[in-house]
Protein backbone atom coordinates (compact mmCIF):
# COMPACT_ATOMS: atom_id res chain seq x y z
CA UNK A 1 0.00 0.00 0.00
CA UNK A 2 2.84 2.67 0.59
CA UNK A 3 4.31 1.31 -2.83
CA UNK A 4 1.01 3.01 -4.43
CA UNK A 5 0.55 6.05 -2.06
CA UNK A 6 4.31 7.08 -3.19
CA UNK A 7 3.28 6.21 -7.00
CA UNK A 8 0.27 8.18 -6.55
CA UNK A 9 1.77 10.96 -5.01
CA UNK A 10 5.07 11.18 -7.37
CA UNK A 11 2.74 11.23 -10.48
CA UNK A 12 2.69 14.77 -10.68
CA UNK A 13 6.15 15.00 -11.09
CA UNK A 14 6.31 12.32 -14.12
CA UNK A 15 3.34 14.33 -16.20
CA UNK A 16 4.96 17.67 -15.25
CA UNK A 17 8.49 15.68 -16.56
CA UNK A 18 6.39 14.94 -20.07
CA UNK A 19 5.13 18.38 -20.09
CA UNK A 20 7.79 20.13 -19.92
CA UNK A 21 9.73 20.96 -23.27
CA UNK A 22 5.90 22.35 -24.50
CA UNK A 23 5.71 24.36 -21.63
CA UNK A 24 5.10 28.09 -21.84
CA UNK A 25 7.09 29.11 -18.86
CA UNK A 26 8.58 25.60 -17.37
CA UNK A 27 10.53 27.19 -13.80
CA UNK A 28 7.12 28.40 -13.34
CA UNK A 29 5.11 24.90 -13.96
CA UNK A 30 7.69 23.22 -12.07
CA UNK A 31 7.41 26.06 -8.86
CA UNK A 32 3.80 25.06 -9.26
CA UNK A 33 4.16 21.54 -9.25
CA UNK A 34 6.28 20.99 -6.75
CA UNK A 35 4.85 23.73 -4.48
CA UNK A 36 0.90 22.32 -5.03
CA UNK A 37 2.63 18.76 -4.46
CA UNK A 38 4.13 20.01 -1.20
CA UNK A 39 1.68 21.94 0.58
CA UNK A 40 -0.99 19.21 -0.49
CA UNK A 41 1.31 16.51 0.77
CA UNK A 42 1.62 18.33 4.17
CA UNK A 43 -2.10 19.02 4.77
CA UNK A 44 -2.51 15.27 3.45
CA UNK A 45 0.02 13.87 6.36
CA UNK A 46 -2.71 15.08 8.69
CA UNK A 47 -5.26 13.41 7.98
CA UNK A 48 -4.47 10.34 9.24
CA UNK A 49 -4.15 11.69 13.34
CA UNK A 50 -7.63 13.33 12.11
CA UNK A 51 -8.94 9.88 10.85
CA UNK A 52 -8.35 8.22 13.91
CA UNK A 53 -9.50 10.86 16.27
CA UNK A 54 -12.91 11.56 14.23
CA UNK A 55 -13.65 8.05 12.24
CA UNK A 56 -11.95 5.88 14.42
CA UNK A 57 -10.02 4.74 11.20
CA UNK A 58 -6.09 3.93 11.84
CA UNK A 59 -4.07 5.12 8.31
CA UNK A 60 -1.23 6.53 11.39
CA UNK A 61 0.86 3.95 9.03
CA UNK A 62 1.20 6.38 6.12
CA UNK A 63 1.55 9.29 8.27
CA UNK A 64 5.45 8.85 8.40
CA UNK A 65 5.54 8.07 4.18
CA UNK A 66 3.28 11.22 3.61
CA UNK A 67 4.62 13.60 5.61
CA UNK A 68 8.35 12.29 3.72
CA UNK A 69 7.07 13.04 0.65
CA UNK A 70 5.64 16.30 1.05
CA UNK A 71 9.46 17.00 2.72
CA UNK A 72 10.65 16.17 -0.91
CA UNK A 73 8.14 18.13 -2.72
CA UNK A 74 9.26 21.52 -0.75
CA UNK A 75 12.84 19.95 -1.24
CA UNK A 76 12.47 20.52 -5.39
CA UNK A 77 10.72 23.81 -4.65
CA UNK A 78 13.64 25.10 -3.07
CA UNK A 79 15.88 23.53 -5.66
CA UNK A 80 13.76 25.16 -8.68
CA UNK A 81 14.13 28.35 -6.89
CA UNK A 82 17.89 28.08 -5.99
CA UNK A 83 19.19 25.93 -9.18
CA UNK A 84 17.14 26.96 -11.91
CA UNK A 85 15.71 30.11 -11.30
CA UNK A 86 18.53 31.76 -9.48
CA UNK A 87 21.27 29.42 -10.96
CA UNK A 88 22.96 29.22 -7.43
CA UNK A 89 23.66 33.19 -7.71
CA UNK A 90 23.03 33.88 -3.86
CA UNK A 91 23.27 37.67 -4.35
CA UNK A 92 20.32 37.11 -6.37
CA UNK A 93 18.82 35.17 -4.29
CA UNK A 94 19.10 37.61 -1.31
CA UNK A 95 17.83 40.19 -3.79
CA UNK A 96 14.97 38.36 -4.70
CA UNK A 97 14.23 37.48 -1.22
CA UNK A 98 14.17 41.19 0.00
CA UNK A 99 11.73 42.15 -2.71
CA UNK A 100 9.28 39.10 -2.08
CA UNK A 101 9.24 38.89 1.64
CA UNK A 102 7.01 35.71 1.55
CA UNK A 103 10.16 33.52 0.16
CA UNK A 104 11.41 33.86 3.82
CA UNK A 105 8.22 32.64 5.30
CA UNK A 106 8.92 29.29 2.75
CA UNK A 107 12.32 29.11 3.92
CA UNK A 108 11.19 28.91 7.51
CA UNK A 109 8.41 26.40 6.59
CA UNK A 110 11.26 24.71 4.93
CA UNK A 111 13.62 24.03 7.69
CA UNK A 112 10.95 22.90 9.90
CA UNK A 113 10.25 20.18 7.23
CA UNK A 114 13.75 19.76 6.92
CA UNK A 115 14.41 19.17 10.81
CA UNK A 116 11.45 16.79 10.66
CA UNK A 117 12.49 14.68 8.12
CA UNK A 118 16.58 14.51 9.06
CA UNK A 119 14.69 13.32 12.92
CA UNK A 120 11.75 10.76 11.36
CA UNK A 121 13.79 7.84 11.82
CA UNK A 122 13.14 5.34 14.74
CA UNK A 123 16.07 6.55 17.00
CA UNK A 124 15.71 10.14 16.66
CA UNK A 125 12.58 10.24 16.47
CA UNK A 126 11.90 8.56 19.83
CA UNK A 127 14.41 11.58 21.11
CA UNK A 128 13.12 14.57 18.87
CA UNK A 129 9.36 13.69 18.76
CA UNK A 130 7.52 15.97 20.80
CA UNK A 131 9.29 18.61 18.57
CA UNK A 132 7.21 17.11 15.49
CA UNK A 133 4.71 19.16 16.63
CA UNK A 134 6.52 21.70 14.91
CA UNK A 135 4.29 20.43 11.48
CA UNK A 136 1.63 23.10 12.61
CA UNK A 137 4.01 25.87 12.26
CA UNK A 138 5.34 24.57 9.28
CA UNK A 139 1.71 24.31 7.76
CA UNK A 140 0.46 27.78 8.72
CA UNK A 141 3.69 28.99 7.32
CA UNK A 142 3.31 26.95 4.22
CA UNK A 143 -0.33 28.26 4.12
CA UNK A 144 0.91 31.93 4.40
CA UNK A 145 3.90 31.32 1.52
CA UNK A 146 1.47 30.44 -0.99
CA UNK A 147 -1.22 32.82 -0.04
CA UNK A 148 1.31 35.68 -0.44
CA UNK A 149 3.12 34.50 -3.38
CA UNK A 150 -0.03 35.03 -6.04
CA UNK A 151 -0.79 37.78 -7.24
CA UNK A 152 -4.48 36.89 -7.38
CA UNK A 153 -5.24 33.59 -4.95
CA UNK A 154 -7.51 31.75 -6.81
CA UNK A 155 -9.85 29.00 -5.84
CA UNK A 156 -6.72 26.44 -4.93
CA UNK A 157 -5.62 29.12 -2.76
CA UNK A 158 -8.63 29.32 -0.96
CA UNK A 159 -9.31 25.50 -0.85
CA UNK A 160 -6.07 24.84 0.71
CA UNK A 161 -6.44 27.69 3.46
CA UNK A 162 -10.03 26.67 3.92
CA UNK A 163 -8.52 22.79 4.56
CA UNK A 164 -5.76 23.78 6.38
CA UNK A 165 -7.90 25.90 8.98
CA UNK A 166 -10.01 22.90 9.09
CA UNK A 167 -7.47 20.23 10.09
CA UNK A 168 -5.87 22.75 12.72
CA UNK A 169 -9.21 23.55 13.95
CA UNK A 170 -9.67 19.33 14.46
CA UNK A 171 -6.54 19.38 16.15
CA UNK A 172 -7.03 22.70 18.75
CA UNK A 173 -10.71 21.20 19.56
CA UNK A 174 -8.60 17.80 20.34
CA UNK A 175 -6.24 19.01 22.60
CA UNK A 176 -8.80 21.35 24.86
CA UNK A 177 -11.05 17.51 24.72
CA UNK A 178 -7.86 16.13 25.72
CA UNK A 179 -7.72 13.35 22.51
CA UNK A 180 -4.07 13.74 21.63
CA UNK A 181 -2.20 11.45 19.24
Amino acid sequence: MKALLVLLALLPLGLAYYKLESAIDPIKMLYNTTGIGAITLLLLSLVPSSCKRVCGQNFLRYRKTIGLLSFAYAFLHVSVFVALDSEFDFITIFEKSLKKPFIYIGTIAFIILLFMALTSFKKLFAKLSKYHKAVYLALALALLHSFWAQKVAGMFEYSVVAVGLVLLGERVWAWQNKKPL
